[in-house]
């Protein structure tokens, strides 16, 4: 940790006695701007520390833009990766850097409070540590718990996070959680260690009764959203992402069309990965991300909250229904000590969809019923979670904290394993970073510098025993057939863009000239001149001529990041291109014929086989068992590896030129004709495997996956099939493998766009 000032004489030792009109506290915490359960619960307790004449500190990471809000310092972060959140705006703090640690130096805080595990707030704790000054945290997240929603990923590196965690918050006196029956799981789980001396201890949350009122309800926000009067609305609060089970409100609102058509309205606020898909049903509004001041009117306009996570460690979503007079259909892990069954809505147990289907159909139908429970809600609410209260009991905390003994752990070894557990966490995370934070200048200068390097020390070992070079032929007609494929994929979407009919016509036809006769027609020719090994990197070059006939002629941008990517990418083929196989040969029907029943393409295409039918599990299983990565990457894989097996289309081409020099009847015996079906088959098949995915994903986040993976597929069956290897030697063979490695670096810097529209807003949202 860099950048530590030496020890100055503690705050209480100093100043006397800490009071409310007095108080500085520095609060330290991950991502300030993002609405979510943390900085809503911190930004009701930075509004009552300021109201009883204190001073508050925000360290945090930068929002999208960079701009500071008022009394806030940004630390030193990375993005955290989206599959985990399911935004792109969260960012993880690894360090407090020198500008903000003299900021927090100048402010000399009273006391530290941690409220995330992440780097930056360990760096606070030594700070405060090292300074005199005491620190507490607050417990907002079942970190390790997400971890359960991730498959067998996540069961892997769950012993690990959970590890982590439990050494970062030994290192603190009082960690604060929202709950009893949270303080003794985790106390089981071993967050407290009486050798450190540590202690757990529960501060609630609150909310504010006159913000959230059922006189908020607005028959007009629900006109403007297509609800009429007499609608029964269900509510979604949160982000949209596995580990809040938006699967039970997707099947909870489909079992209510069913049941009830065209009596029921689902509204969704929140975004996420699962928002367009929670949208698409047809009984369901999507409203996004809302502020401060418009979610009130949003709960109280609803008439039931469905709030099924089962992560949450208090439940502010929950509490707001309450306050909003709306009952809550919630799990009884998470909210059961807010929800009475019967009395305020429904507390679920289990993780099936049935008991929510049969508690939110039982309120659908009963009008007298939902307003009774709603009114028992906001009764409670109002009684034993006000907010100034809750609030309250913090600020005492801080005082106490700060009029104390700073803390000391006993354990001396608690700091060697918190940093070992930080390495194995940060370690490869920061790498990949710092890797991929590289600018477009030092890659270009990166890949020319080691172009140059491979062509000065194996550039006389290319292939050159076909003196013909009718293998730049099959380059060029390889490369076109890319080009056409491209070309069709832009006119598609500018036909939309022009309005004259003819127009329209002439752009139309054009496009499926390239796509249904150029691409195919040239794509078999040039089989007929390059050996498939050489052709198949040349495959990834559809992304870059998508990318630049996008620009040229849609006008869409293109990023510093992708420009990287795409030459790369370029490198990487022409590299393949100079030092693949350039001797061609030609195969007669029979040599075909027999290369189907090689043992070595038979193993080949057993470890695919076994490979596809794990793919197309996870892809049929979906978000319900694995993270969206996981599922996006198993949908490129299995239409990557689909497509790719491209030693059809080569093995067709040569039984074709077989045909035409010799016999044309060739064409039509029982091997040809099973051969064209399995060729046009794996081409559908995995288009179609690419268009299903397309459903759920971005074409930016999937299609270089898929790319990817049908290249792969196209190197290794050209390699096995056609046996190409043999004609390999060693330094041709490493400085293939060294294109193949541009290209794939290319496909891993690809970015795709910002798919949230509400992203640059959100700053603003609890201002």
């Amino acid at each position: 940790i860099s950048h530590i000032s030496p020890p100055m004489t503690s705050t209480f030792d100093a100043k006397g006695a800490v009071t409310e009109a007095n108080l500085r506290v520095v609060i330290v915490t991950a991502c300030f701007h993002v609405v979510d359960g943390v900085t809503v619960t911190l930004r009701k307790l930075i509004r009552s520390v300021k109201r009883r004449g204190g001073r508050v500190l925000v360290l945090t990471a930068p929002p999208p833009g960079g701009i500071k809000e008022e009394g806030t310092e940004h630390v030193d972060s990375v993005p955290l990766l989206s599959c985990c959140t399911g935004q792109n705006d969260y960012r993880i703090g690894w360090r407090l850097g020198p500008e903000c640690e003299e900021k927090l130096r100048a402010f000399n805080p009273h006391v530290v409070h941690i409220s995330t595990p992440d780097f930056a707030c360990y760096a606070a704790r030594v700070w405060a540590d090292k300074n005199g000054v005491p620190s507490i945290a607050t417990w907002h997240s079942n970190i390790h718990e997400y971890l359960n929603h991730w498959g067998i990923t996540g069961s892997l590196i769950r012993p690990l996070v959970l590890s982590y965690l439990q050494s970062f918050y030994w290192n603190i006196r009082h960690t604060y959680v929202p709950m009893e029956p949270l303080r003794q799981r985790m106390v089981k789980e071993g967050f407290e260690n009486s050798e450190c001396g540590n202690t757990l201890k529960v501060w609630g949350r609150g909310v504010d009764t006159n913000l959230f009122h059922p006189s908020k309800r607005s028959d007009a926000f629900r006109l403007r959203h297509g609800i009429k009067e007499d609608d029964v609305v269900v509510l979604w609060v949160g982000r949209c992402v596995v580990e809040k089970r938006p699967d039970v409100y997707v099947q909870v609102m489909k079992h209510l069309e069913e049941r009830y058509p065209g009596k029921v309205k689902g509204m969704i606020a929140g975004r996420g990965l699962y928002y367009n898909e929670m949208c698409r049903l047809p009984n369901c509004v999507g409203i996004g991300w809302q502020s401060a001041s418009e979610l009130p009117r949003v709960y109280a306009s609803a008439d039931i909250l469905c709030f099924p996570s089962r992560v949450e460690t208090f439940g502010n979503v929950t509490l707001e229904g309450m306050a909003s007079g709306i009952p809550v259909v919630a799990a009884d892990c998470c909210s059961g000590h807010l929800v009475e069954s019967g009395f305020n809505g429904y507390a679920i147990k289990g993780i099936d969809c049935s008991g929510y289907q049969e508690a939110i159909g039982t309120l659908v139908t009963d009008r007298k019923l939902r307003m009774e429970m709603g009114m028992n809600g906001r009764k409670r609410a109002v009684r034993d979670y006000g907010v100034d209260a809750v609030m309250g009991q913090m600020v005492k905390n801080y005082i106490d904290s700060a009029n104390g003994v700073p803390f000391q752990p006993k354990s001396k070894l608690v700091g060697l394993y918190v940093g070992l557990c930080q390495i194995l966490v940060y370690g490869p995370y920061m790498t990949a970073h710092y890797v991929g934070g590289l600018g477009p200048l030092e890659w270009v200068g990166i890949c020319f510098v080691l172009g140059v390097l491979v062509i000065y020390v194996y550039g006389g070992d290319s292939d050159d025993s076909d003196n013909s070079y009718s293998w730049l032929i099959g380059v060029g007609l390889a490369t076109g057939a890319q080009l056409s494929g491209a070309i069709a994929k832009v006119l598609f979407k500018y036909y939309w863009k022009v309005k004259t009919k003819w127009n329209q016509v002439l752009i139309s036809a054009t496009a499926y000239v390239c796509i249904i006769v150029l691409n195919p027609v040239m794509g078999l020719m040039a089989y007929s001149f390059a050996a498939q090994s050489l052709l198949a990197p040349l495959s990834i070059l559809n992304l870059v001529w998508n990318a630049i006939l996008a620009t040229l002629v849609l006008g869409e941008e293109l990023t510093k990041a992708n420009m990287v990517a795409y030459v790369l990418i370029c490198s990487g083929c022409l590299l393949s291109s100079y030092f693949g196989i350039h001797k061609h040969e030609s195969f007669t029907y029979d040599e075909l014929m027999s290369l189907f029943r090689a043992p070595l393409f038979l193993i080949f295409m057993t470890v695919e086989i076994i490979i596809g039918i794990f793919a197309a599990y996870v892809s049929y299983s979906g978000e319900r068992l694995y993270p969206p990565w996981v599922v996006r990457i198993a949908f490129g894989c299995l239409g990557g590896m689909m497509g790719g097996n491209q030693f059809l289309s080569k093995s067709l081409s040569e039984l074709i030129s077989t045909a035409l020099r010799d016999d044309i009847h060739i064409l039509f015996s029982v091997g040809s004709v099973c051969l064209i079906a399995g060729t046009v088959a794996v081409l559908l098949s995995g288009l179609r495997v690419l268009q299903k995915g397309l459903k759920y994903y971005t074409a930016m986040s999937l299609v270089p996956i898929y790319q990817g993976f049908f290249t792969i597929t196209m190197v290794a069956s050209a390699l096995v099939f056609f046996r190409e290897y043999e004609l390999f030697t060693v330094k041709m063979a490493q400085a293939y493998s060294f294109a193949l490695l541009l290209i794939f670096s290319g496909i891993s810097q690809m970015q795709p766009p910002e798919t949230d529209p509400d992203a640059e807003k959100r700053g603003a949202h609890m201002a």
